[in-house]
């Protein structure tokens, strides 16, 4: 018993390195977990996860095989070592590895797919069909298997079915271009003369430049309609005193308009406009495909990465406001948002590398408060902290505080640093209550989950980060300290429940993922 505690004690304190990216300090404590619990699987894949963040993938699949092969029924263990093997291109032992798979778990879709994929390749197209056909059947609509489906039935004479697959897809792809022509292309073959129309409407609406698909629909011969006087009208209703009245009408005209040309920027504009307050993810979306349309406006960029981190969605909000900074560099406003979203998702020296532009370019902007570059340096040094720099996150919390006093900000910020250099947790602790009280920003109650964490109190850390799972606008940082908490407590079912919706949000998120394989249902 005393070796299972300490082994976990041991594990758990690799998953902090893991998560900052320091799987240098993390792999000793794993190897001695190891050598208390030999052969224990949650041990052997999380040493896998360490050794690839390091880049080494031969010793991270030694690790990711044998558990593998020690917990052949958590399948998922199998997979990620079948994810090494083609990062190597070690296709021979892939194959292998996934006869392994089906041999315990016949219908596994991973394993499936890859015999699917294998096929095509060797162009055994009627083999590759069927395991397309039987995955989509077994396990519901998948992007990946339809895009690889439905050109096997064209090439086949099949095109019915050919169809129904880009029917079904565009459904997961609703603005991808090309499958919508091609769907037009396919029903203007059979005749299909409304169905086409419709499809190759809506391809010139994504993509306006899209010559195939007018020179087809030309064919057709039907006179394009404009919009231009639902467009002026909209504008009328926005540009007077509103009541819920005028923005319902707008709306329904927004709506109408959009219905009729999707590709209509200042439509998409303001129709996120309308919809920021209550619904921020819908409302950045909008924004998002309006930029693909017309890249020429700062304030869309700023506003679409604020509102998808509004909206718990911080890896597109960096996305977005790192794009922003390629057409417009060194626009304060899109690099804080960039440091911002990137601490939400745990990159925190991509966050440095924004605030020391910001703070590098804060001489130029004489209308910048202090209060404003305050937080900058508290940020820097807050990071500095957590990346073990203790005397520069010393200086900058001290030229913070001395430049504009305790914001809320800046003792959230410095809160951290006093928890990690000053040793000083208590203090640290109500420092950051008091900041998270006179403000309820989500990357400061995040911030205090994360100490209450780190301070042993699972307890106080769900009930702060509680409120933002209510709101819906909890970051996958948020969901993965509030699993941890959990966790601690002894929810697993819970946790694990946590760290599936947040895996939701953002599917590529790989600590997530390692907690889910770490803390697997029993």
């Amino acid at each position: 018993m005393a070796d299972t505690l300490r082994a976990q004690q041991l594990l758990v304190r690799s998953l902090t390195y893991l998560q900052v990216d320091r799987p240098d300090q993390a792999i000793p404590l794993l190897e001695e977990a190891l050598s208390l619990l030999p052969g224990e699987p949650a041990l052997l894949i999380t040493l896998a996860h360490a050794y690839q963040q390091q880049n080494n993938l031969e010793t991270a699949f030694f690790y990711a095989e044998q558990a593998c092969r020690r917990a052949s029924e958590e399948v998922s263990y199998c997979h990620e070592a079948l994810d090494l093997l083609q990062a190597n291109q070690r296709l021979g032992e892939a194959r292998a590895l996934v006869a392994y798979i089906l041999q315990r778990h016949p219908n596994d879709p991973r394993a499936l797919a890859f015999r699917a994929e294998e096929a095509r390749k060797a162009q055994d197209f009627a083999t590759a069909r069927y395991l397309y056909e039987h995955l989509l059947a077994q396990y519901g609509p998948d992007t990946a298997w339809y895009r690889a489906l439905w050109p096997l039935q064209l090439a086949a004479g099949d095109t019915q079915a050919a169809l129904t697959s880009l029917e079904a897809l565009v459904q997961l792809a609703p603005n991808d271009p090309a499958l919508w022509r091609t769907i037009g292309t396919l029903y203007l073959a059979r005749r299909q003369v409304p169905q086409a129309r419709s499809a190759l409407q809506y391809a010139l609406r994504l993509d306006p430049r899209d010559t195939v698909a007018a020179r087809l629909l030309s064919r057709l011969a039907e006179a394009p309609t404009t919009p231009s006087a639902l467009l002026a009208r909209i504008r009328q209703l926005l540009h007077t005193p509103t009541d819920s009245l005028t923005l319902q009408e707008a709306q329904q005209l927004l709506d109408q308009l959009l219905a009729q040309d999707s590709s209509q920027v200042e439509a998409l504009r303001l129709q996120a406009t309308l919809l920021q307050q209550r619904q921020p993810e819908r409302a950045a979306a909008l924004l998002e495909r309006s930029l693909h349309l017309d890249p020429r406006d700062l304030k869309a960029w700023t506003d679409a990465a604020r509102l998808w981190l509004l909206a718990g969605y911080p890896h597109r909000s960096a996305r977005i406001a790192e794009e922003g900074l390629f057409l417009f560099p060194g626009q304060l406003p899109l690099l804080r948002l960039a440091a911002y979203a990137q601490l939400q998702t745990g990159n925190l020296r991509a966050a440095l590398t924004h605030l020391e532009t910001l703070l590098a370019l804060q001489e130029e902007y004489l209308e910048l408060s202090p209060e404003e570059v305050a937080e900058w340096e508290a940020f820097a040094g807050r990071l500095w902290a957590q990346l073990e720099a203790p005397e520069k996150a010393r200086q900058a919390c001290a030229q913070a505080l001395g430049r504009a006093g305790t914001t809320p900000a800046v003792a959230t910020h410095c809160a951290v640093v006093q928890f990690l250099v000053g040793q000083q947790p208590e203090a640290a602790l109500r420092q950051a209550r008091q900041a998270a009280r006179e403000s309820k920003e989500s990357w400061m109650l995040e911030t205090l989950a994360w100490l209450e964490l780190q301070a042993g109190r699972p307890e106080a850390a769900q009930d702060v980060l509680q409120p933002l799972l209510s709101a819906k606008r909890a970051s996958p940082l948020a969901y993965a300290y509030y699993g941890e908490a959990l966790a601690r407590l002894g929810l697993l079912d819970a946790a694990r429940q946590a760290w599936q919706e947040a895996l939701q949000r953002d599917p590529e998120n790989a600590h997530l993922r390692q907690l889910l394989s770490t803390y697997r249902s029993p």
